[in-house]
Protein backbone atom coordinates (compact mmCIF):
# COMPACT_ATOMS: atom_id res chain seq x y z
CA UNK A 1 0.00 0.00 0.00
CA UNK A 2 2.90 2.34 0.73
CA UNK A 3 4.14 1.74 -2.80
CA UNK A 4 0.74 2.62 -4.19
CA UNK A 5 0.62 5.96 -2.39
CA UNK A 6 4.18 6.82 -3.42
CA UNK A 7 3.34 6.14 -7.04
CA UNK A 8 0.07 8.02 -6.80
CA UNK A 9 1.88 11.03 -5.37
CA UNK A 10 4.37 10.99 -8.21
CA UNK A 11 1.55 10.80 -10.74
CA UNK A 12 -0.10 13.82 -9.13
CA UNK A 13 3.05 15.86 -9.14
CA UNK A 14 3.91 15.05 -12.74
CA UNK A 15 0.38 15.91 -13.87
CA UNK A 16 9.41 -26.53 -30.77
CA UNK A 17 9.44 -24.37 -33.98
CA UNK A 18 6.17 -23.37 -35.49
CA UNK A 19 5.01 -24.30 -38.96
CA UNK A 20 4.38 -21.53 -41.46
CA UNK A 21 0.67 -22.25 -41.93
CA UNK A 22 -0.47 -21.96 -38.32
CA UNK A 23 -3.07 -19.38 -37.36
CA UNK A 24 -2.82 -18.61 -33.64
CA UNK A 25 -0.32 -18.52 -30.80
CA UNK A 26 -1.99 -21.54 -29.20
CA UNK A 27 -0.87 -23.49 -32.25
CA UNK A 28 2.63 -22.08 -32.55
CA UNK A 29 3.97 -22.13 -29.00
CA UNK A 30 4.18 -24.70 -26.28
CA UNK A 31 2.79 -22.88 -23.26
CA UNK A 32 3.99 -23.64 -19.76
CA UNK A 33 1.34 -24.10 -17.10
CA UNK A 34 1.25 -21.30 -14.55
CA UNK A 35 0.49 -21.77 -10.90
CA UNK A 36 -0.09 -19.78 -7.83
CA UNK A 37 2.81 -20.59 -5.59
CA UNK A 38 0.99 -22.08 -2.63
CA UNK A 39 1.10 -25.89 -2.29
CA UNK A 40 2.69 -26.49 -5.68
CA UNK A 41 4.92 -29.60 -5.82
CA UNK A 42 8.53 -28.85 -6.76
CA UNK A 43 8.26 -31.35 -9.62
CA UNK A 44 5.40 -29.32 -11.12
CA UNK A 45 7.42 -26.14 -10.87
CA UNK A 46 10.37 -27.81 -12.60
CA UNK A 47 8.10 -29.04 -15.41
CA UNK A 48 6.72 -25.53 -15.75
CA UNK A 49 10.20 -24.04 -16.18
CA UNK A 50 11.26 -26.72 -18.66
CA UNK A 51 8.13 -26.17 -20.75
CA UNK A 52 8.84 -22.44 -20.85
CA UNK A 53 11.96 -23.06 -22.94
CA UNK A 54 9.74 -24.30 -25.78
CA UNK A 55 7.77 -21.09 -26.36
CA UNK A 56 9.29 -20.65 -29.82
CA UNK A 57 7.49 -18.79 -32.61
CA UNK A 58 8.71 -18.91 -36.20
CA UNK A 59 10.03 -15.79 -37.88
CA UNK A 60 7.63 -16.35 -40.79
CA UNK A 61 4.62 -16.08 -38.48
CA UNK A 62 5.88 -12.85 -36.96
CA UNK A 63 6.73 -11.31 -40.32
CA UNK A 64 3.23 -11.95 -41.57
CA UNK A 65 1.71 -10.63 -38.36
CA UNK A 66 3.66 -7.36 -38.53
CA UNK A 67 3.51 -6.86 -42.30
CA UNK A 68 7.22 -7.71 -42.49
CA UNK A 69 8.01 -5.37 -39.60
CA UNK A 70 6.50 -2.42 -41.39
CA UNK A 71 7.13 1.09 -40.11
CA UNK A 72 3.36 1.57 -40.02
CA UNK A 73 3.17 -1.21 -37.40
CA UNK A 74 5.63 0.44 -35.01
CA UNK A 75 3.99 0.80 -31.61
CA UNK A 76 6.91 1.96 -29.50
CA UNK A 77 10.69 2.22 -29.24
CA UNK A 78 13.15 1.46 -26.46
CA UNK A 79 16.85 1.42 -25.74
CA UNK A 80 17.54 -1.87 -27.47
CA UNK A 81 14.67 -2.34 -29.86
CA UNK A 82 11.39 -1.51 -31.51
CA UNK A 83 7.93 -2.76 -30.55
CA UNK A 84 5.55 -3.67 -33.38
CA UNK A 85 1.85 -4.27 -33.31
CA UNK A 86 0.99 -7.56 -34.98
CA UNK A 87 -2.18 -9.41 -35.91
CA UNK A 88 -2.23 -13.18 -36.32
CA UNK A 89 -4.38 -14.92 -38.89
CA UNK A 90 -6.99 -15.76 -36.25
CA UNK A 91 -7.32 -12.05 -35.41
CA UNK A 92 -5.30 -12.12 -32.18
CA UNK A 93 -3.36 -8.90 -31.64
CA UNK A 94 0.16 -9.20 -30.26
CA UNK A 95 3.12 -6.95 -29.48
CA UNK A 96 6.47 -7.98 -30.96
CA UNK A 97 9.61 -6.58 -29.35
CA UNK A 98 12.41 -6.68 -31.92
CA UNK A 99 15.99 -6.21 -30.76
CA UNK A 100 17.90 -4.02 -33.21
CA UNK A 101 20.91 -6.09 -34.39
CA UNK A 102 23.16 -3.06 -34.89
CA UNK A 103 22.91 -1.93 -31.27
CA UNK A 104 21.91 -5.00 -29.29
CA UNK A 105 25.45 -6.11 -28.36
CA UNK A 106 26.29 -8.29 -25.38
CA UNK A 107 24.28 -6.18 -22.94
CA UNK A 108 21.17 -6.27 -25.11
CA UNK A 109 21.46 -10.03 -25.56
CA UNK A 110 21.73 -10.43 -21.80
CA UNK A 111 18.57 -8.36 -21.31
CA UNK A 112 16.76 -10.41 -23.98
CA UNK A 113 17.61 -13.65 -22.19
CA UNK A 114 16.72 -12.18 -18.80
CA UNK A 115 13.33 -10.92 -19.96
CA UNK A 116 12.29 -14.19 -21.61
CA UNK A 117 13.50 -16.32 -18.71
CA UNK A 118 11.82 -14.21 -16.02
CA UNK A 119 8.53 -13.74 -17.84
CA UNK A 120 8.28 -17.47 -18.60
CA UNK A 121 8.22 -18.11 -14.84
CA UNK A 122 5.68 -15.44 -13.89
CA UNK A 123 2.01 -14.90 -14.43
CA UNK A 124 0.02 -12.16 -12.77
CA UNK A 125 -2.80 -9.85 -13.75
CA UNK A 126 -0.54 -6.83 -13.41
CA UNK A 127 2.60 -8.17 -15.11
CA UNK A 128 2.76 -8.14 -18.91
CA UNK A 129 2.37 -11.70 -20.25
CA UNK A 130 4.91 -13.48 -22.45
CA UNK A 131 3.37 -15.13 -25.52
CA UNK A 132 6.54 -16.50 -27.09
CA UNK A 133 9.97 -15.69 -28.47
CA UNK A 134 12.01 -16.12 -31.64
CA UNK A 135 15.72 -16.63 -32.25
CA UNK A 136 16.02 -17.15 -36.01
CA UNK A 137 18.01 -15.57 -38.83
CA UNK A 138 19.95 -13.34 -36.42
CA UNK A 139 16.64 -11.97 -35.09
CA UNK A 140 15.88 -11.71 -31.39
CA UNK A 141 12.15 -11.23 -30.87
CA UNK A 142 9.91 -11.32 -27.80
CA UNK A 143 6.17 -11.80 -28.29
CA UNK A 144 4.03 -10.15 -25.62
CA UNK A 145 0.38 -9.52 -25.00
CA UNK A 146 -0.86 -6.36 -26.70
CA UNK A 147 -1.99 -3.51 -24.45
CA UNK A 148 -3.82 -0.93 -26.59
CA UNK A 149 -3.49 2.16 -24.38
CA UNK A 150 0.30 2.36 -24.64
CA UNK A 151 2.59 3.40 -21.81
CA UNK A 152 1.87 5.43 -18.71
CA UNK A 153 4.63 7.78 -19.84
CA UNK A 154 2.66 8.67 -22.96
CA UNK A 155 -0.35 9.64 -20.87
CA UNK A 156 1.70 11.68 -18.40
CA UNK A 157 4.25 13.43 -20.57
CA UNK A 158 3.35 13.04 -24.26
CA UNK A 159 -0.42 13.27 -24.19
CA UNK A 160 -0.60 16.44 -26.28
CA UNK A 161 1.62 15.00 -29.00
CA UNK A 162 -0.37 11.75 -29.00
CA UNK A 163 -3.78 13.41 -28.72
CA UNK A 164 -4.51 11.91 -25.31
CA UNK A 165 -6.58 13.33 -22.49
CA UNK A 166 -5.11 13.93 -19.05
CA UNK A 167 -5.59 11.17 -16.49
CA UNK A 168 -8.19 11.81 -13.81
CA UNK A 169 -7.23 11.35 -10.17
CA UNK A 170 -9.33 8.19 -9.85
CA UNK A 171 -7.56 6.65 -12.85
CA UNK A 172 -4.14 7.63 -11.52
CA UNK A 173 -4.87 5.99 -8.18
CA UNK A 174 -6.16 2.85 -9.90
CA UNK A 175 -2.97 2.64 -11.99
CA UNK A 176 -0.83 3.10 -8.87
CA UNK A 177 -2.65 0.27 -7.11
CA UNK A 178 -2.28 -2.00 -10.15
CA UNK A 179 1.47 -1.35 -10.25
CA UNK A 180 1.77 -1.92 -6.50
CA UNK A 181 0.01 -5.29 -6.80
CA UNK A 182 2.26 -6.36 -9.65
CA UNK A 183 5.41 -5.35 -7.79
CA UNK A 184 4.15 -6.97 -4.59
CA UNK A 185 3.75 -10.26 -6.47
CA UNK A 186 7.21 -9.89 -8.01
CA UNK A 187 8.80 -9.22 -4.62
CA UNK A 188 6.87 -11.46 -2.26
CA UNK A 189 4.42 -13.91 -3.84
CA UNK A 190 6.07 -15.38 -6.92
CA UNK A 191 7.75 -18.76 -6.51
CA UNK A 192 11.06 -16.89 -6.59
CA UNK A 193 11.51 -13.30 -5.44
CA UNK A 194 12.68 -10.76 -8.03
CA UNK A 195 13.73 -7.10 -7.99
CA UNK A 196 12.77 -5.18 -11.14
CA UNK A 197 15.44 -2.41 -11.01
CA UNK A 198 13.82 -0.22 -13.69
CA UNK A 199 10.35 0.82 -12.56
CA UNK A 200 9.32 3.96 -14.44
CA UNK A 201 6.28 5.27 -16.38
CA UNK A 202 7.57 4.05 -19.76
CA UNK A 203 7.71 0.51 -18.35
CA UNK A 204 4.08 0.57 -17.23
CA UNK A 205 1.70 -0.55 -19.98
CA UNK A 206 -2.02 0.21 -20.03
CA UNK A 207 -4.69 -2.09 -21.37
CA UNK A 208 -8.45 -2.05 -21.62
CA UNK A 209 -10.13 0.05 -18.92
CA UNK A 210 -6.64 1.48 -18.19
CA UNK A 211 -5.60 -1.69 -16.35
CA UNK A 212 -1.85 -1.27 -15.67
CA UNK A 213 0.83 -3.91 -16.08
CA UNK A 214 4.53 -3.80 -15.23
CA UNK A 215 6.74 -4.49 -18.28
CA UNK A 216 10.37 -4.65 -19.42
CA UNK A 217 12.12 -7.26 -17.31
CA UNK A 218 15.56 -6.99 -18.90
CA UNK A 219 17.23 -5.71 -15.72
CA UNK A 220 15.41 -7.97 -13.25
CA UNK A 221 17.53 -9.79 -10.70
CA UNK A 222 16.68 -12.82 -8.59
CA UNK A 223 16.76 -12.47 -4.80
CA UNK A 224 18.24 -15.58 -3.23
CA UNK A 225 15.96 -17.47 -0.88
CA UNK A 226 16.18 -16.14 2.66
CA UNK A 227 17.82 -12.89 1.57
CA UNK A 228 16.29 -9.41 1.70
CA UNK A 229 18.63 -7.70 -0.77
CA UNK A 230 20.95 -8.21 -3.71
CA UNK A 231 24.44 -6.92 -4.51
CA UNK A 232 24.57 -5.57 -8.04
CA UNK A 233 26.03 -2.96 -10.36
CA UNK A 234 24.29 0.38 -10.73
CA UNK A 235 21.41 -0.10 -13.17
CA UNK A 236 18.13 1.54 -14.08
CA UNK A 237 17.12 5.03 -15.18
CA UNK A 238 18.34 8.14 -13.37
CA UNK A 239 15.40 10.05 -11.99
CA UNK A 240 13.67 6.80 -11.04
CA UNK A 241 16.49 5.21 -9.03
CA UNK A 242 16.42 5.51 -5.23
CA UNK A 243 18.62 8.56 -4.47
CA UNK A 244 20.79 6.81 -1.87
CA UNK A 245 21.46 4.09 -4.44
CA UNK A 246 22.23 6.42 -7.36
CA UNK A 247 23.98 9.23 -5.49
CA UNK A 248 26.19 7.16 -3.24
CA UNK A 249 26.62 4.21 -5.62
CA UNK A 250 25.35 1.82 -2.99
CA UNK A 251 25.28 -1.54 -4.71
CA UNK A 252 22.87 -3.22 -2.30
CA UNK A 253 19.26 -3.11 -3.48
CA UNK A 254 16.31 -4.00 -1.28
CA UNK A 255 12.68 -4.41 -2.24
CA UNK A 256 12.01 -0.95 -0.79
CA UNK A 257 14.65 0.70 -2.96
CA UNK A 258 13.13 -1.03 -5.98
CA UNK A 259 9.97 1.05 -5.40
CA UNK A 260 11.40 4.45 -4.51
Amino acid sequence: MVVAWVLAFRFCCTGGQAQADVHSLNEIVSHPCHYRDENVPSSSIQNNVEAATNMAVSIQVLRRATNNFSESNVFGKGGFGIVYKGVLEDGTTIAVKRMVPEIVGEKGLKEFKSETEVLSKLRHKHLVALRGHCLEESEKLIVLEYLPQGTLSQHLFDRKDDGLKGLEWKTRLSIALDVARGVEYLHDFAQQSFIHRDLKPSNILLGDNMCAKVADFGLVRLVQEGKASIHTKLAGTFGYIAPEYAGNHILIITRLRDCE
